[in-house]
């Protein structure tokens, strides 16, 4: 049986921008392993001359002077980086998952609900195991830590998740939750996972999408709504790009 492995990041909402976004995307591990790793190692040795600087996009964005990210004040050096990342989601099986969650909106018409973490968690479970559903295969999902403050956010990222699995979805039972995913994996930053790095990217320019502002990942966004799942019913909306309410 295949395997399948989602990486995710998340962005909250604030300032000019509406939606809490989980989004990430979701690698067949065999070839994420064997060739994803080592394309995006090539381009942080390309850029760094070496591979443990972590990819972050807002580090990537400030560009601060007397940082590895400086090499981004060149504006040819960032367009080739982000031609480079693009060119790894467009060039393997590589499928996109994302939920963008109006708080505002949220909070107002469902007074007293449930959190946006168990919203989002749940829209994009189904959504990956509707995925893993349709090619027979089983899937792990990595999340990066929410460092400064780890064990809050975690435990009830993996509360929720248990608990997913435990009773089921609102369209998927227990019984095929617990079939098709592995285990919730919360990783640190500092422990340096190309996946991880990759849904970084993703985040802040989706939520720019949403909110009809300007981009600044030449390009990103677009590739990445062409990856989004669709459920093999051409439906991106309901199961790449889920927006609620």
């Amino acid at each position: 049986m295949n395997h399948y492995s989602l990486f995710l990041d998340e962005i909250h909402a604030g300032g000019h921008f509406d939606y809490f976004c989980l989004a990430g995307v979701a690698f067949n591990t065999t070839e994420y392993i064997n060739k994803v790793i080592p394309a995006v190692e090539q381009i942080k040795y390309n850029l760094f001359g070496e591979t443990s600087t972590i990819l972050h996009e807002q580090k990537i964005n400030s560009h601060k002077s007397g940082t590895p990210f400086e090499v981004f004040q060149d504006r040819e050096v960032t367009k080739g980086f982000w031609s480079g990342i693009n060119n790894i989601l467009s060039s393997h099986e590589t499928h996109g998952f994302a939920v963008g969650i109006n708080e505002k909106e949220l909070r107002n018409m469902y007074v007293g609900g449930r959190d946006k973490y168990f919203v989002a968690l749940q829209v994009i479970i189904e959504n990956f195991v509707h995925f893993l559903e349709t090619v027979d295969a089983s899937g792990t999902i990595h999340i990066e830590s929410s460092d400064p403050h780890p064990f809050q956010h975690d435990e009830q990222l993996n509360y929720h998740f248990q608990y997913l699995k435990a009773n089921g979805t609102l369209f998927y039972d227990k019984r095929t939750l617990q079939r098709r995913l592995g285990s919730l994996n919360v990783q640190l930053k500092a422990d340096n996972i190309i996946g991880l790095q990759i849904a970084d990217l993703i985040p802040n320019s989706l939520n720019r999408y949403l909110c009809n502002k300007k981009q600044r990942t030449y390009g990103l966004i677009d590739v990445y709504q062409k990856i989004a799942y669709d459920g093999k019913l051409g439906n991106k909306k309901r199961f790449g790009i889920k927006l609620v309410p």
